[in-house]
């Protein structure tokens, strides 16, 4: 299946029958991941969902779920999580960001970085906001919840577990890694990647918002730092099997070096089959507008290159696979934002849902 038969251009989006309201009032959505990737389907569905009537937050606070991984150990979270053992408050900060509504001004200072040579250069001040309300509420999911009434976020933002996890990447040649950071210097391929503690057990709320969802998103991002990394905490996958919702993998654009050298989108599949055998995926979206050939040089330079679709085999293991154009313009190879929600929502709409009222 094309996505030009969803949506595959802003004009083509624009002439979508939604429904009278301008939104789909009855759609709840859930996206999982982290990194880059999470943020920017956020961004999307944001736009899309709530682009036409009010914000109205006892109707729409359930329409847009975000459930980030917090198992980063690098950087400002990593220093962050040695020192006060919280959760990694990073990829929670960015999806924060990503549905702030309210005044820009808290926005920009939650997203400022510290530069030069004092004890706190290299720290978002979001972080360190983060890493004191936790201390504050002795609760990192408390303190999330209250930076988003801060922010007036659109939707909901939550940590997949509370718990101050690490990943454990199992190489081929079984050897094993600590850290998520340590996973771009591997010297062989992933084989398996758990969590510790292993025992860590999905939040509560993050459970519940799955197992109502109509649409779940996976992806795109990190194949196994960001995106298996937020299906592991115990309950995550496990809900996603129990829930009917339609469950649609975004496939990534580019390689990355060290953590999915050599994968096609198949190899993606597998690996996430293999750390959540019963979830169901029944959609791929694949993106077919060519990248420039200078991004693909200097991508190929740093030891990424594009993800190989095999789609035949793909169809084979039972997905319905979405082909179009989901670039973003520019420089940097990125899905566009606009464009995969406009898919997203469409798919939806125009396809129902597994999942009921």
């Amino acid at each position: 299946m094309a996505i030009p038969s969803i949506v595959a251009t802003a004009a083509e989006a624009s002439r979508v029958s939604w429904p009278s309201d301008g939104a789909l009032p009855d759609l709840r959505v859930v996206a999982l991941g982290g990194g880059t990737g999470l943020p920017m389907v956020l961004r999307g569905l944001r736009a899309t969902l709530f682009e036409s009537p009010p914000w109205n937050p006892e109707r729409d606070q359930t329409r847009l779920t975000a459930i980030a991984t917090v198992a980063d150990d690098g950087g400002s979270s990593g220093k962050l999580r040695a020192t006060y053992q919280v959760p990694s408050p990073g990829d929670v900060r960015n999806c924060l960001l990503a549905l702030a509504g309210g005044d820009p001004v808290l926005s920009d200072l939650f997203a400022f970085r510290f530069a030069g040579g004092s004890e706190v250069a290299g720290h978002s001040l979001g972080n360190l906001i983060l890493t004191a309300l936790t201390e504050l509420e002795r609760d990192f999911s408390k303190a999330v919840a209250r930076v988003g009434r801060l922010l007036s976020v659109r939707g909901l933002v939550l940590p997949a577990t509370a718990r101050n996890v690490r990943l454990h990447a199992e190489l081929s040649d079984g050897t094993v890694i600590e850290g998520e950071s340590r996973m771009a210097s591997a010297r062989s391929p992933i084989r398996k990647v758990r969590l510790h503690p292993a025992d860590a057990l999905a939040l509560p709320e993050a459970v519940d918002a799955l197992e109502r969802a109509h649409l779940i998103v996976l992806g795109p991002g990190s194949l196994y730092s960001s995106l298996v990394a937020a299906l592991l905490p115990r309950g995550i996958a496990e809900a996603i099997t129990r829930s009917r919702a339609r469950v649609v993998h975004v496939m990534n654009l580019m390689t990355e070096p060290g953590e999915t050298d050599g994968h096609t989108a198949v190899d993606h599949l597998i690996a996430i089959r293999r750390h959540a055998p019963t979830m169901p995926i029944h959609d791929i979206f694949i993106n077919t507008a060519p990248i420039a050939p200078e991004p693909i040089a200097r991508y190929g330079a740093l030891g990424a290159v594009q993800v190989r679709a095999d789609v035949a085999l793909l169809k084979a293991l039972g997905h319905t696979v979405h082909e179009g154009d989901l670039l973003a313009p520019g420089n940097d190879v990125r899905h566009d934002p606009g464009k995969l929600a406009r898919a997203l929502l469409t798919l939806a709409y125009r396809s129902g849902t597994r999942a009921g009222a």
